[in-house]
């Protein structure tokens, strides 16, 4: 059993849901998810290339995080020159597992969308 259990480390154990509405995709190697600015609330869509992009946990680094694959980025809105830093895990399906984003907050699609109320 040594034997497969170092083949397929992976095959016992419980695999992580994630959280839907988050993420939407874009063609077969588009992933966009969104996030809000804490300094000026601009809402800002992130378009992710899976195949280039988002990373995949594997080998020693298959411990580190709650997700299957995972991104860290940087990203300047329009409004306002503040550096939101992200870093997000994804599960199989691209949905989001986890999420750290400083300076700004990782908003759903639907809050994406909907009109700002002033």
């Amino acid at each position: 059993m040594g034997f497969l259990s170092n083949l397929f480390p992976n095959l016992g154990k419980r695999q992580t849901k994630g959280k839907t509405g988050y993420t939407t995709t874009d063609g077969p190697h588009g992933l966009w998810f969104y996030v809000q600015c804490d300094k000026c609330g601009e809402k800002i869509a992130v378009r992710l290339r899976t195949t280039s992009e988002v990373q995949r946990r594997e080998g020693p680094d298959a411990d580190l995080g709650p997700g299957q694959y995972f991104v860290q980025k940087t990203i300047v809105g329009s409004q306002c020159y503040q550096r939101i830093e992200a870093m997000v895990d994804f599960d199989a399906k691209y949905n989001v597992v986890d999420a750290i984003i400083d300076h700004g907050k990782l908003i759903t699609y639907k809050d994406f969308t909907e009109k700002d109320e002033l």
